[in-house]
């Protein structure tokens, strides 16, 4: 690999890393504004900002699984899906298991990138 190809290896990461640590963050923040049952006016504002950023991400879930071995985009898009879903259906089941499962994948690539980093 040519140093030109490794810097962008290297730029995709890190794109890719500061999504995955920004979706740990909106994600379950999203969940919570989706669940409230008389949100605020900024509340609102800040819920429909959120889903507006990921609408606008067109992203090939395949791509965390060719640079860090984990399908962790997968899980964000169907996170994302899943939490914006009909509130009927999500207010019955208390829990977001996809939600869950990103945030395990998350928590287990941010121990592997601590690892990276300190080596």
């Amino acid at each position: 690999m040519k140093a030109q190809q490794i810097s962008h290896v290297n730029e995709a990461l890190m794109v890719l890393r500061h999504f995955i640590n920004l979706s740990a963050k909106l994600l379950p923040f999203l969940d919570e504004l989706q669940r409230k049952k008389s949100p605020t006016a900024s509340e609102n504002t800040d819920r429909l900002k959120i889903i507006d950023v990921y609408r606008s991400y067109n992203f090939d879930t395949r791509t965390s699984e060719m640079l860090l071995n984990s399908n962790v985009l997968e899980l964000i898009k169907h996170s994302f899906e899943n939490i914006t879903s009909d509130q009927v259906v999500r207010r019955r089941h208390k829990s977001n298991r996809t939600l869950t499962s990103f945030l395990l994948e998350y928590k287990r690539l941010k121990e592997n990138w601590g690892d990276v980093d300190a080596n």
